[in-house]
């Protein structure tokens, strides 16, 4: 299932590898149908796709959800709008989807679905990065998993995650693959969790180290 999927997506733009796809698709093989999926940043909707491919193969009948204003950070068309559309058009999901073309810190303010399935993946600057998981956080439900990508190659995520790995008492590590952290919100992290989380963090400081990134915290 996997490889066939992910080839009908690997030609798409985008940073989004086996790695990556790989962790997606043991997600969403895990997941109940009892929450939305939402992805926030969708460029020319690689991950988007892929991840309805696997879950329509799973039956999995869930609101999926795209938030992208396709702005840059000066706030001018990114001009990935276009190919976004056409490759939704392409695999005959433009109806299956539902696209919020907005800024995700605005549409959080008002989002109510339950999530079971968060992919952060918008602007990657710190504050932005954080308000979104400060606001849509709030709506996955226990058990329901929060994925981070750019982890260990953008500052603004990476810094989050280490914060949540040494204050966050409902957020637990699970897997780190590519460029992508995968947590699940559970009701209270044991001792136990804890300690993976510092070890997970601890992996993608080496990771850091490895690539030469030039990122410090």
């Amino acid at each position: 299932m996997f490889d066939k999927y992910y080839k009908e997506i690997e030609n798409i733009e985008g940073w989004f590898s086996r790695e990556d796809a790989k962790l997606f698709c043991e997600t969403i093989c895990n997941l109940k149908g009892k929450g939305a999926m939402v992805e926030i940043g969708s460029w020319c909707g690689k991950s988007l796709i892929f991840s309805h491919l696997i879950s329509t193969d799973r039956k999995n009948n869930c609101k999926k959800y795209s938030i992208d204003p396709f702005l840059t950070s000066k706030d001018a068309p990114n001009g990935k709008y276009p190919k976004f559309l056409e490759n939704l058009k392409k695999f005959k999901l433009d109806d299956k989807i539902f696209h919020i073309k907005e800024k995700s810190n605005d549409t959080g303010l008002h989002f109510k679905d339950d999530i079971e399935f968060l992919f952060l993946d918008g602007f990657h600057v710190y504050e932005y990065v954080k308000k979104d998981f400060e606001l849509f956080s709030k709506r996955v439900i226990s058990g329901g998993y929060i994925l981070f990508h750019d982890i260990a190659t953008w500052h603004g995520p990476t810094q989050l995650v280490y914060e949540l790995s040494e204050k966050s008492d409902i957020i637990k590590f699970l897997n780190f693959a590519g460029r992508t952290l995968l947590t699940q919100k559970v009701e209270k992290l044991s001792k136990q969790d804890k300690e993976k989380n510092i070890q997970i963090a601890n992996l993608i400081k080496e990771k850091i180290c490895l690539n030469n990134t030039k990122l410090k915290f």
